[in-house]
Protein backbone atom coordinates (compact mmCIF):
# COMPACT_ATOMS: atom_id res chain seq x y z
CA UNK A 1 0.00 0.00 0.00
CA UNK A 2 1.33 3.33 -0.53
CA UNK A 3 2.34 5.52 2.49
CA UNK A 4 -0.10 8.47 1.34
CA UNK A 5 -2.95 6.21 1.30
CA UNK A 6 -2.28 4.53 4.16
CA UNK A 7 -2.28 7.83 5.78
CA UNK A 8 -5.67 8.48 4.43
CA UNK A 9 -7.24 5.17 5.41
CA UNK A 10 -6.12 5.05 8.80
CA UNK A 11 -7.57 8.79 9.71
CA UNK A 12 -10.60 8.20 7.83
CA UNK A 13 -11.11 4.29 9.77
CA UNK A 14 -9.46 5.58 13.20
CA UNK A 15 -11.70 8.42 13.00
CA UNK A 16 -15.29 6.54 12.44
CA UNK A 17 -13.97 4.33 15.36
CA UNK A 18 -13.60 7.18 17.57
CA UNK A 19 -17.06 8.46 16.48
CA UNK A 20 -18.57 4.90 17.14
CA UNK A 21 -17.09 4.42 20.25
CA UNK A 22 -17.91 8.01 21.85
CA UNK A 23 -21.58 7.29 21.40
CA UNK A 24 -21.51 3.98 23.18
CA UNK A 25 -19.12 5.54 26.30
CA UNK A 26 -20.53 9.15 26.24
CA UNK A 27 -17.42 10.91 25.14
CA UNK A 28 -18.52 14.08 23.49
CA UNK A 29 -14.81 15.22 22.56
CA UNK A 30 -14.27 12.08 20.87
CA UNK A 31 -16.66 12.31 18.73
CA UNK A 32 -15.26 15.51 17.76
CA UNK A 33 -11.73 14.39 17.71
CA UNK A 34 -12.98 11.70 15.43
CA UNK A 35 -15.22 14.24 13.15
CA UNK A 36 -11.99 15.79 12.97
CA UNK A 37 -9.76 12.43 12.02
CA UNK A 38 -12.02 12.07 9.14
CA UNK A 39 -11.81 15.38 7.57
CA UNK A 40 -8.53 15.29 8.23
CA UNK A 41 -8.06 12.24 6.00
CA UNK A 42 -10.47 13.83 3.29
CA UNK A 43 -8.60 16.69 3.30
CA UNK A 44 -4.80 14.60 2.71
CA UNK A 45 -6.71 12.72 0.21
CA UNK A 46 -7.52 16.04 -1.64
CA UNK A 47 -4.13 17.76 -1.11
CA UNK A 48 -2.37 14.59 -2.63
CA UNK A 49 -4.84 15.04 -5.82
CA UNK A 50 -4.26 18.42 -6.25
CA UNK A 51 -0.75 18.44 -6.23
CA UNK A 52 0.41 14.93 -8.12
CA UNK A 53 -2.79 14.96 -10.51
CA UNK A 54 -3.39 11.51 -9.13
CA UNK A 55 -6.54 10.10 -7.22
CA UNK A 56 -5.67 9.96 -4.14
CA UNK A 57 -7.04 6.68 -1.71
CA UNK A 58 -5.58 4.04 -4.40
CA UNK A 59 -3.57 1.02 -3.00
CA UNK A 60 -1.39 0.64 -5.99
CA UNK A 61 0.55 3.35 -7.98
CA UNK A 62 -0.35 2.24 -11.02
CA UNK A 63 -4.08 2.28 -9.92
CA UNK A 64 -6.73 4.43 -11.62
CA UNK A 65 -4.74 5.72 -14.22
CA UNK A 66 -7.49 6.55 -16.16
CA UNK A 67 -8.27 9.34 -14.02
CA UNK A 68 -5.12 11.09 -13.69
CA UNK A 69 -5.44 14.76 -14.97
CA UNK A 70 -8.55 16.94 -15.09
CA UNK A 71 -11.02 13.90 -12.89
CA UNK A 72 -8.08 13.46 -10.28
CA UNK A 73 -8.25 17.78 -10.07
CA UNK A 74 -12.26 17.55 -9.86
CA UNK A 75 -11.82 14.35 -6.90
CA UNK A 76 -9.23 17.21 -5.14
CA UNK A 77 -11.88 19.58 -5.33
CA UNK A 78 -14.67 17.28 -4.03
CA UNK A 79 -12.12 15.77 -1.02
CA UNK A 80 -11.02 18.82 0.23
CA UNK A 81 -14.84 20.34 0.14
CA UNK A 82 -15.92 17.33 2.14
CA UNK A 83 -12.55 17.27 4.63
CA UNK A 84 -13.41 20.86 5.09
CA UNK A 85 -16.95 20.30 6.10
CA UNK A 86 -15.86 17.68 8.59
CA UNK A 87 -13.12 19.64 10.58
CA UNK A 88 -15.26 22.51 10.32
CA UNK A 89 -17.87 20.59 11.94
CA UNK A 90 -15.92 19.48 14.84
CA UNK A 91 -14.76 22.61 15.42
CA UNK A 92 -18.10 23.87 15.68
CA UNK A 93 -19.09 21.15 18.13
CA UNK A 94 -16.37 22.01 20.11
CA UNK A 95 -17.12 25.15 20.80
CA UNK A 96 -20.47 24.89 20.99
CA UNK A 97 -21.39 26.82 18.07
CA UNK A 98 -23.30 23.92 16.00
CA UNK A 99 -26.82 24.68 16.59
CA UNK A 100 -26.43 28.29 15.88
CA UNK A 101 -24.94 27.89 13.19
CA UNK A 102 -26.86 24.73 12.11
CA UNK A 103 -29.70 27.25 12.34
CA UNK A 104 -28.63 29.70 10.56
CA UNK A 105 -27.65 27.78 7.90
CA UNK A 106 -31.51 26.22 7.57
CA UNK A 107 -32.68 29.85 7.45
CA UNK A 108 -29.88 30.95 4.67
CA UNK A 109 -28.80 27.59 3.29
CA UNK A 110 -27.06 29.05 0.11
CA UNK A 111 -23.20 27.68 1.23
CA UNK A 112 -25.18 24.54 1.79
CA UNK A 113 -26.78 24.57 -1.74
CA UNK A 114 -23.42 25.72 -3.60
CA UNK A 115 -21.19 23.08 -1.67
CA UNK A 116 -23.59 20.48 -2.48
CA UNK A 117 -24.10 21.58 -6.02
CA UNK A 118 -20.27 21.04 -6.63
CA UNK A 119 -20.23 18.06 -4.92
CA UNK A 120 -23.31 16.28 -7.38
CA UNK A 121 -22.11 18.03 -9.96
CA UNK A 122 -18.18 16.56 -9.53
CA UNK A 123 -19.58 13.15 -9.03
CA UNK A 124 -21.70 12.99 -12.09
CA UNK A 125 -18.21 14.28 -13.96
CA UNK A 126 -16.16 11.41 -12.64
CA UNK A 127 -19.27 8.77 -13.96
CA UNK A 128 -18.87 10.27 -17.39
CA UNK A 129 -14.92 9.09 -17.28
CA UNK A 130 -14.63 5.48 -19.29
CA UNK A 131 -11.15 4.72 -18.62
CA UNK A 132 -11.95 1.27 -20.07
CA UNK A 133 -12.47 2.75 -23.71
CA UNK A 134 -13.95 -0.92 -25.79
CA UNK A 135 -16.22 -3.81 -25.47
CA UNK A 136 -20.00 -3.53 -26.58
CA UNK A 137 -21.26 -5.03 -23.08
CA UNK A 138 -19.01 -2.64 -21.06
CA UNK A 139 -20.85 0.03 -23.27
CA UNK A 140 -24.19 -1.00 -22.39
CA UNK A 141 -23.93 -2.04 -19.27
CA UNK A 142 -21.86 0.55 -17.48
CA UNK A 143 -21.21 3.32 -19.32
CA UNK A 144 -24.17 4.39 -20.91
CA UNK A 145 -26.20 3.66 -17.15
CA UNK A 146 -23.01 5.98 -15.82
CA UNK A 147 -23.08 8.22 -18.39
CA UNK A 148 -27.35 9.13 -17.37
CA UNK A 149 -26.29 9.28 -14.04
CA UNK A 150 -23.71 11.54 -14.19
CA UNK A 151 -25.18 13.63 -16.51
CA UNK A 152 -28.15 13.61 -14.00
CA UNK A 153 -25.99 14.43 -11.31
CA UNK A 154 -24.77 17.37 -12.94
CA UNK A 155 -27.65 19.21 -13.88
CA UNK A 156 -29.12 19.05 -10.22
CA UNK A 157 -25.02 19.82 -9.15
CA UNK A 158 -25.74 22.72 -11.12
CA UNK A 159 -29.16 23.38 -10.59
CA UNK A 160 -28.17 23.37 -6.33
CA UNK A 161 -25.70 25.93 -7.05
CA UNK A 162 -27.93 28.16 -8.97
CA UNK A 163 -30.23 28.04 -6.25
CA UNK A 164 -27.58 29.07 -3.81
CA UNK A 165 -26.43 31.81 -5.57
CA UNK A 166 -30.47 33.07 -5.73
CA UNK A 167 -30.66 32.63 -2.23
CA UNK A 168 -27.72 34.83 -1.49
CA UNK A 169 -28.76 37.49 -3.41
CA UNK A 170 -32.31 37.10 -3.18
CA UNK A 171 -33.30 35.38 -0.01
CA UNK A 172 -36.69 36.68 0.17
CA UNK A 173 -37.79 35.34 -3.44
CA UNK A 174 -36.21 31.91 -2.46
CA UNK A 175 -37.95 32.32 1.06
CA UNK A 176 -41.23 32.60 -0.56
CA UNK A 177 -40.36 29.96 -3.83
CA UNK A 178 -39.05 27.50 -1.36
CA UNK A 179 -42.37 27.53 1.12
CA UNK A 180 -44.26 27.03 -2.06
CA UNK A 181 -42.76 24.54 -3.35
CA UNK A 182 -42.70 22.61 0.34
CA UNK A 183 -46.43 22.63 0.58
CA UNK A 184 -47.09 21.68 -3.23
CA UNK A 185 -44.81 19.06 -3.06
CA UNK A 186 -45.86 18.14 0.98
CA UNK A 187 -41.90 17.56 1.97
CA UNK A 188 -42.70 18.23 5.37
CA UNK A 189 -41.68 14.63 6.01
CA UNK A 190 -37.85 15.27 4.37
CA UNK A 191 -37.66 18.51 6.72
CA UNK A 192 -38.56 16.31 9.49
CA UNK A 193 -35.47 13.90 8.79
CA UNK A 194 -33.46 16.67 7.99
CA UNK A 195 -33.74 18.74 11.53
CA UNK A 196 -33.33 15.06 13.45
CA UNK A 197 -30.04 14.72 11.28
CA UNK A 198 -28.72 18.05 12.42
CA UNK A 199 -30.34 17.49 16.71
CA UNK A 200 -32.66 20.65 15.87
CA UNK A 201 -36.49 20.75 17.19
CA UNK A 202 -39.13 20.83 15.05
Amino acid sequence: MRFFAFLEYTAVIIGVIGMIASKFFYLPKGFHLGLFLVGAGFALGGLESLFTRRMSFRFASHAGEGYAGAPALIWAGMALLIGAAFIASAYLMEEGLWRTTVNGLMRRPAPLLAAGGLIAAGAGALLMVNPRRHGIWWTLFVRVPKTLLGLLLIAAGVAAVGLGVWEWFEPQAFDRFSKKAWEQFDLRAIERLWRSLFGLRA
